[in-house]
């Protein structure tokens, strides 16, 4: 019961705090990062120019193709904030945990030449460091390492990492990141969650100067969001929801729908970009207001 109280009143301050008067950015995962949408029947893998209208910022993935890593960065930088997606470079997945890439060093200049070649500022980009490392055992140790060889050669980046939610653990954010997120999924409204705004208070509080928040938006449909009782309808009232929290929470600078492309996780994942019209269309409102 106490706790029940305790995030209550989080969640009554937050809804109190001040609304944030500068524009957010907003986008999406998988948006240029070569991944086929397996719910339509084409062969696009880059969805740049159908979000291009109404985000300021899309996930774009690194390549082993120097080349073609260039061009999509120098292509989507034209209409959006690239968050550039680097987590291969310092990190490898083995079968149970994260671990740091032995390789590192050599993917690293591999980055810088391509970057350089894309003729795209590095001030310009936001580098996607990690995803959920603690679930993944990486220790923030090792994040903190690869943020220092980013900033040693882009001493301006902008770094951003997103944890798995765990709102009973404490926050910690390494030095290094400039911005920081959770995940979590098929909360129908996440301002009424306590867990959630239990976990979204710790965060605000372990925020050092010049860090700010990733709000991860609920943008996809899968089972388990059957399973909590909402429909694909339904996700514009999430979509306005998280909207809401967002312009609540004066931390946020900037907000990611996972995910534009379905079939991240497999194929029974339906991104936005396969949900109902009115749910897209309430995303564009959302995505043009933010950027007023």
């Amino acid at each position: 019961m106490k706790r029940l109280i305790s995030a209550v009143a989080l969640c009554a301050a937050l809804i109190a705090a001040p609304a944030s008067a500068d524009p957010i950015l907003f986008g999406y995962a998988a948006v240029s990062c070569g991944l086929d949408d397996p719910h339509d029947t084409t062969d696009r893998v880059d969805y740049a120019d159908e979000v291009a209208d109404f985000t300021t910022a899309n996930q774009v993935c690194i390549t082993a193709d120097a080349d073609e890593t260039a061009a999509r960065l120098a292509r989507t930088a034209a209409l959006f904030t690239p968050v550039f997606y680097i987590e291969p470079v310092f990190f490898s997945q083995s079968p149970r945990r994260l671990r740091p890439n032995p390789d590192a060093d050599a993917l690293w200049e591999y980055t810088v030449a391509t970057i350089a070649a894309s003729d795209v500022p590095a001030d310009d980009l936001i580098f996607y460091l990690v995803d959920e490392p603690t679930l993944r055992r990486l220790p923030l140790s090792a994040v903190s390492a690869a943020a220092r060889v980013i900033k040693g050669t882009f001493p301006n980046a902008r770094i951003l990492m997103i944890e798995a939610f765990a709102p009973d653990d404490p926050v910690a954010i390494p030095a290094g990141v400039d911005i920081w997120g959770f995940n979590t999924y098929a909360l129908r409204d996440p301002a009424a969650d306590p867990a959630f705004i239990r976990q979204l208070a710790s965060a605000r509080t372990a925020l050092g100067p010049h860090q700010s928040l990733a709000l991860i938006m609920d943008a996809q449909y899968t089972p388990v969001h059957a399973a909590a009782g909402l429909t694909e309808a339904d996700m514009a009232d999430v979509a306005r929801a998280y909207a809401r929290l967002a312009r609540s929470t004066p931390e946020v600078s900037i907000m990611l729908g996972y995910t534009w492309a379905g079939g991240i996780d497999g194929p029974w994942e339906k991104g936005l970009r396969d949900l109902p019209q009115p749910v897209i269309a309430a995303h564009r409102q959302i995505g043009r207001a933010l950027r007023n």
